[in-house]
């Protein structure tokens, strides 16, 4: 596939041939309006005895063949020498090449490329505007999402995955070492006692502990938690214990119950206090800071927590990379979405527009007055790399059609000038 500059190179290469054609016709033509003043002068001195008629048309010849002579040696002597012979001041575009390409940087920079000349042009194009709606087209929009999509998969995939594996491990592991947990967690209670939510999981306690003591099935195993809690060898006393565990569970059962039921009841009071106080130790002793501190770093340097944070990038990059193999992966629409709604807000936002374009103006501002000095030279350096024959083959193709008229014009003007001459001399005698 032929590439944008290739192509490019052939368009010039095209418009550079039909500009040689227009010229060798115009050259031939100029030629052969100097060639038919020939004939016509050796024609009209021929015959000028027959009719004084012929001396008005031998003057007209002959006036003209030097006006298109002249003009030719004119058009010509700017490119080279006429008729190769080093005729003084001829040839004067390949001799004047350098002061050509220095007199044309500073031209170009002292009236061309000047702050107000730019800054007024940024204001009448409004590029603000202009890019808003060049956004807001859908095919623009398309594409733009396209092309960031497939540079966000060969991104991804030329990334060195292991590099940042490591590094994002590290990170996530020193963010996490220093979260304080400790402070944070007394604030959460601090906010669940401030809405009540801590009574709700009081009672979300006490109906688990309700349900596991009003199971019978469990009372065996909650009179023998009693007895080796106790210690208890005793075969009597073991006996008893089996004996009123029933009873004493049952009315256990029953003070839960009644703490459930009742919002104001005093326990719930005393639920309170060791909350608040579980929250204030939480955010305010050091022992405890310290200690959930060191637990917390022992707990990130853990195998399994360290495995899972080296997968923290791999498994950002196969969610990336298996979204980005759909059809439409949801960042191409996502991208698509940021675009559309950057042009509707440059279009519909005159004070973002205007804050935009004066950016613009003023960063290109900026750049001229700090960079113009390096046009003129970036011109001249860029015609320095021509030699003398090639500079003055681009200057004739460029204007040497246009030149030919001078030839022309030089022989009808002059086959005139000619012929009133001849006519205020025959009226003077």
């Amino acid at each position: 596939m032929r590439t944008p500059t290739e192509i490019q190179q052939d368009l010039d290469q095209t418009a550079d041939e039909l500009r040689r054609q227009k010229l060798r016709t115009m050259r031939l033509f100029a030629l052969g309006l100097l060639a038919g003043a020939a004939v016509l002068l050796v024609v009209a001195h021929a015959l000028r005895a027959r009719h004084p008629a012929w001396g008005y048309v031998a003057a007209f010849a002959e006036a003209a063949m030097v006006g298109a002579i002249a003009d030719w040696f004119a058009v010509v002597a700017l490119f080279k020498h006429p008729l190769g012979l080093p005729i003084w001041h001829t040839a004067i575009i390949p001799n004047s090449k350098d002061a050509i390409g220095r007199n044309l940087g500073a031209f170009v920079e002292n009236h061309f490329i000047t702050e107000e000349a730019i800054g007024s042009k940024i204001r009448q194009a409004d590029p603000a505007r202009c890019l808003g709606e060049w956004l807001l087209d859908p095919l623009h929009t398309a594409g733009l999402g396209q092309s960031a999509a497939s540079v966000a998969r060969q991104l991804i995939e030329a990334l060195d995955h292991e590099q940042i594996r490591d590094k994002l491990r590290e990170l996530a592991g020193q963010q996490l070492t220093e979260v304080d947990l400790s402070g944070t967690a007394g604030q959460l209670v601090d906010r669940l006692m401030q809405s009540g939510r801590h009574q709700e999981l009081l009672d979300a306690l006490l109906d688990g502990a309700g349900a596991y003591l009003g199971d019978t099935e469990k009372h065996p195993i909650i009179s023998q938690f009693l007895i080796d809690s106790l210690g208890i060898e005793n075969s009597m006393m073991k006996m008893a214990i089996n004996a009123y565990a029933p009873r004493s569970i049952a009315s256990l059962n029953q003070k839960l119950d009644e703490v459930r039921r009742d919002p104001a009841h005093r326990f719930r009071g005393v639920f309170d206090g060791w909350i608040g106080d579980f929250a204030l130790r939480l955010k305010a002793d050091p022992q405890w800071a310290e200690k959930i501190r060191r637990h917390q770093a022992e707990l990130v340097q853990d195998t399994q927590v360290q495995g899972l944070l080296s997968g923290l990038w791999d498994g950002i990059k196969d969610k990336l990379l298996h979204d980005l193999s759909q059809d439409q992966p949801a960042l191409l629409r996502q991208i698509q979405a940021w675009v559309q709604k950057l042009g509707q807000i440059l279009v519909e936002k005159p004070g973002l527009r205007q804050w935009l374009n004066q950016a613009i103006e003023d960063g290109s501002v900026t750049l001229i007055r700090k960079y113009r000095g390096e046009v003129g030279r970036f011109i001249e350096l860029q015609l320095a790399k021509w030699t003398r024959e090639e500079m003055s083959q681009r200057i004739e193709l460029a204007i040497g059609r246009d030149l030919q008229f001078i030839r022309i014009n030089g022989t009808i003007v002059g086959g005139l000038v000619g012929l009133l001459i001849h006519a205020l001399m025959q009226a003077l005698g």
